[in-house]
């Protein structure tokens, strides 16, 4: 039997919606709750992890009895999406953007992220997928997560992947708690740096450069430049070739040609010269790096 719990209503839907799929997926989601006024659905089998979710929306896929969500079966976390297709469907349905979050690895959300990524590209609605892969460690699930990246092709317009194992070699001292935080805040940064653009002046420009691809992401705060541009080569999981000029999104005010030292240290990484886009004005300065990767 399927449930669905509504948490609190807003008025009207919003263009964008965002999807947190199984464990994992609720927890990029609850990072976001905290930062975006974005419309929220959230799906697990887990009954307790979902009523802990900071989300409007909420289903409970299953009969409520699962504690254990799919014990990494993507079949079943698969069939489960189907059977509550319909319901599903009544809150993605009428969206522009269908962000999807899932941790892959798992089955609750490696199988639902599919499904729902298959419905909301069959209503007409960009799909924009936020996923990490585990670490090594956990052999296993990082298979099935690795697996399912090759599946998702053709079922997303834009991907954004996290790479666990990236992580530990830019940081060895993280532990997996750490990282995995880490991880969840690199998701949130690039999801609203990449919906500012989308939203903006060129939002169309900056969808047609972006779509079909997979992009590593990193982001830097602060005001000296030298130390913004070394922590954003630094935080970029590169794990393949890098085929286009990264995007760089400025949130905030930069000083007039310090975009040069960027540049370079961007270019001595990925063999590619970036693009800036500027988006709002203010204090401080947040930048995020989207580089498109084979």
């Amino acid at each position: 039997m399927l449930r669905f719990f509504r948490k609190k209503e807003r008025p009207g839907a919003s263009g964008t919606i965002v999807v947190g799929c199984g464990g994992g997926g609720c927890n990029i989601v609850n990072r976001l709750a905290g930062i975006s006024a974005v419309d929220i659905l959230t799906i697990n089998t887990d009954r307790k992890g979902l009523v802990r979710s900071r989300s409007n929306r909420r289903i409970l896929l299953g009969d409520g009895t699962i504690n254990e969500g799919c014990g990494g079966d993507v079949g079943k976390g698969m069939s489960l999406a189907k059977d509550a297709a319909e319901m599903i469907d009544e809150h993605i349905r009428g969206h522009m953007n269908v962000v999807i979050a899932a941790g892959l690895g798992g089955g609750t959300g490696t199988g639902s992220a599919a499904v729902i990524a298959e419905m909301a590209k069959s209503n007409g609605s960009r799909v924009i997928m936020l996923v990490s892969i585990p670490m090594s460690f956990e052999s296993g699930r990082r298979r099935i997560a690795t697996d399912a990246l090759a599946d998702l092709k053709g079922k997303y317009d834009i991907l954004i992947v996290a790479d666990g194992d990236r992580l530990a070699e830019i940081d060895p001292l993280l532990g997996a708690r750490e990282a995995f935080s880490v991880l969840d805040q690199m998701m949130c940064e690039s999801f609203t740096g990449l919906m500012e653009m989308l939203e903006g002046d060129d939002g169309e420009s900056v969808y047609r450069k972006m779509k079909g691809g997979t992009f590593t992401v990193s982001f830097a705060e602060g005001m000296i430049i030298e130390k913004v541009a070394a922590a954003l080569v630094h935080g970029l999981m590169l794990n393949a070739a890098i085929i286009s000029e990264p995007l760089i999104f400025i949130r905030g005010n930069i000083p007039s040609g310090h975009e040069t030292p960027i540049s370079k240290k961007v270019l001595e990484t990925t063999g590619r010269t970036p693009v800036f886009i500027q988006g709002p004005e203010g204090r401080g300065m947040n930048m995020v790096m989207f580089a498109e990767i084979q």
